[in-house]
């Protein structure tokens, strides 16, 4: 008669895995440490950051220069008008951080004593 063995369990499936994965990324880090350390593997991150820039742009491009008459031609704002809108929101916000900043100037320069607190007004019964 055969002896028969348990199968593994699913729990210890799932450690096992666990334990390989861990062991995978952990020699994959270090291996690409290593590799991030020499001249040549600087030269292959700095590249590879300079390539995803670049893609990035040029999809970024693409996507406007399709979507937008897309979009337009569905009847949608276009988004030449959203950047001016865009535009004219950040000029009012610089406008209004000068502002503030000339409001807090000329509080600086007042005398404590020529701020007056005003009175509550009466209550009427």
């Amino acid at each position: 008669m055969r002896s028969m063995t348990q199968p593994p369990s699913l729990t210890d499936l799932m450690s096992q895995w666990k334990t390989l994965n861990d062991q995978f990324i952990a020699s994959l880090g270090k291996g690409f440490d290593a590799f991030l350390g020499t001249a040549e593997g600087q030269a292959a991150a700095d590249e590879a950051g300079k390539t995803y820039v670049a893609t990035r742009a040029n999809l970024a491009r693409a996507a406007r220069e399709t979507f937008g008459p897309m979009v337009e031609a569905a009847g949608a704002v276009p988004l030449a008008e959203f950047q001016r809108l865009m535009d004219q929101v950040h000029t009012i916000l610089l406008r209004l951080d000068r502002i503030d900043d000339a409001l807090a100037k000329l509080s600086e320069t007042q005398a404590p004593a020529a701020v007056k607190k005003a009175k509550p007004a009466k209550k009427h019964k």
